[in-house]
């Protein structure tokens, strides 16, 4: 992904390097570098100041939030709890909701529950689990599932 240039400097008095960004359209500069715009110099600080913590990497971008609703390729065992282990189970796909997000220092946690049951599946899924067992659309689930099913 190119990276986007950050926004000029902006001096206290209002004054902003007139060099237009090419991710800004002419008119919206021009009203941008007016230094009595007080609507423009708000948006301006905010802007910046996610333009600052997004450099010093305080600012995550997730695949879903909480509540969402994702679909999981695994095993029946993992969503009920009144089944014994069976090695020939085949995957299935599970429609759930993400009930929470935890942080921890080797990165996030996502607690998924099934709609089916509304318990648990067994286990925290992570970032890198979204796009090979945990899916935002059914879709993209099952056509993973099928991948799967065709490698065996």
């Amino acid at each position: 992904m190119a990276e986007r240039p950050r926004i000029p400097e902006r001096s206290k008095d209002g004054e902003t390097d007139r060099r237009n960004p090419s991710w800004i359209d002419d008119e919206m500069w021009e009203r941008a570098c007016e230094p009595d715009c007080e609507a423009i110099d708000a948006v301006y600080r905010k802007l910046k100041a996610y333009e600052d913590a997004e450099e010093q990497e305080l600012l995550l971008r997730l695949p879903c939030k909480v509540g969402d609703t994702v679909y999981v390729v695994t095993s029946p065992f993992n969503v009920f709890d009144d089944i014994e282990y069976d090695e020939n189970m085949k995957d299935e796909v599970y429609e759930a909701y993400v009930s929470s997000v935890s942080f921890y220092e080797s990165g996030e946690q996502y607690r998924i529950y099934a709609k089916v049951t509304n318990h648990f599946i067994g286990v925290y899924f992570r970032e890198c689990d979204f796009g090979k067992i945990v899916f935002l659309t059914k879709n993209e689930a099952e056509a993973k599932l099928a991948e799967m099913e065709g490698a065996e």
